[in-house]
């Protein structure tokens, strides 16, 4: 009976006063429809390079090196884009993309950046490898065609994100080396080794693409993982709500003259493995972080299309789980399969439409791939040493077959290129 009553005051204060809110819904249409014109406007004026980067032909450096990388590019945040930027300007946060690249030919590494960032870019890398070679390489997404899939190319792949909140970090590069037994071992047990013994698999008309997007953020993340941090303490948490919600409440409380609620917590005891857990967490929010997006995507002709391929690389990322804490999962809103829609009244078979889910997800992930476009949602924050896990040179001990290296040594980086 409460929810029945709770329903009809609901529909009568709607009926009562459905004017207060028609000036916020006709704000709020106008002001997304102006910010989508603004914001594809901002996107095609930015100018993007990329680039290509070949490992040196001995490196034995700790994976820390890629970390102070990705360190010095955060340099490049200051402060979160402004609101009239945002509004009249179409602006968003600048942002970088990762990419692993596997074909026939072997694994490749890519970052794509915006021109104004490419020289610090390389600067930071030079400062750590000064015998890699890097190189503005063609865009190689434009080999394949404009839109897939066709009657020649197939393709299989999905976002991903992380199980659970970002708080929680994965499994990083030090777990790694204290599991080596002896130095030679720490790159052995390097995830991405097995991603390129996946690659060195392939035949031509195969290709695989690793895919992450980041930008720098400043310290709101952590904030926000304090307030994980607390409640598992059992400290009172104060919920915040976005302006559409807090707007909205604060008409219906003007309107039921209902008064804001208020909860206590009290501090529980911790055992032994939640107090592990905070621990990690608070090694986590301890170092810079950057907002992140994951895609993986596999491309191939039709007459090599193998799908147990993208399988096999998405078990190599389980290598990132880290029990109790957190790993990659599957975005299964974005992931090239459908059951169909009411597949729930169909459990031992397919649901409708499946065909055209399919096909509308798959044209979607490729557009994003190809764009280089952050995921709408669901994108997590990572630190610089989940960075540096994730995304590496591999070292000597890595021997998949067709890993290109840099034959010689190239000499010291190009002249007046500033190394911090």
């Amino acid at each position: 009976m409460t929810i029945w009553s709770d329903i009809l005051l609901g529909l009568k204060i709607v009926r009562d006063y459905w004017w207060a809110y028609l000036p916020f819904l006709f704000f709020l249409s106008f002001g997304y429809s102006w910010l989508d014109f603004k914001r594809r406007e901002y996107l095609d004026s930015l100018q993007w390079t990329l680039l290509q980067i070949k490992p040196p032909p001995q490196s034995d450096r700790s994976l820390k090196a890629v970390e102070q990388i990705f360190a010095g590019v955060h340099g490049i945040y200051t402060s979160p884009v402004n609101w009239k930027d945002q509004f009249f300007k179409g602006k968003i946060p600048d942002w970088f993309s990762l990419e692993i690249v596997g074909e026939a030919g072997g694994t490749n590494f890519y970052i794509r950046t915006l021109e104004n960032y490419k020289s610090l870019v390389m600067a930071n890398i030079f400062a750590q490898y000064p015998d890699v070679e890097i190189t503005e390489a063609e865009d190689y997404m434009k080999k394949w065609p404009r839109h897939l899939p066709n009657e020649e190319y197939d393709l299989f792949g999905s976002e991903f994100t992380l199980s659970k909140e970002s708080a929680y970090p994965i499994q990083t590069y030090p777990v790694f080396e204290e599991k080596a037994i002896a130095p030679e071992d720490i790159r052995r047990l390097d995830p991405l080794a097995s991603v390129s013994e996946v690659f060195s698999t392939f035949v031509p008309g195969e290709n695989f693409v690793i895919q992450f997007l980041i930008r720098p953020v400043g310290d709101d993340w952590t904030k926000q993982a304090q307030k994980v941090i607390d409640k598992l303490l059992g400290k009172e948490v104060k919920e915040e709500k976005d302006l559409l919600q807090s707007m909205f409440g604060q008409i219906d409380r003007w309107l039921t003259f209902e008064p804001p609620k208020k909860e206590e917590k009290k501090e529980k005891k911790l055992s032994a493995p939640e107090e592990e857990i905070i621990k990690a967490m608070g090694r986590k929010i301890a170092k810079l972080g950057y907002e992140a997006g994951l895609r993986l995507v596999y491309l191939a002709r039709k007459e090599n299309f193998h799908r147990y391929h993208f399988a096999a690389i998405g078990g190599a990322f389980r290598q990132f789980t880290a029990l109790n804490l957190n790993s990659f999962k599957p975005n299964m809103e974005t992931i090239t399969f459908s059951k169909g829609y009411l597949k729930q009244i169909f459990p031992s078979d397919k649901g409708f439409w499946v065909d055209k889910i399919t096909a509308k997800r798959k044209i979607n992930i490729f557009k994003g791939l190809k764009n280089r476009v952050f995921p709408p949602e669901k994108y997590f924050v990572l630190n610089t040493e989940e960075l540096a896990t994730v995304f590496h040179l591999p070292g000597t001990e890595v021997k998949a077959p067709l890993f290109p290296r840099v034959e010689a040594k190239k000499g010291q980086p190009p002249p007046g290129l500033a190394i911090e």
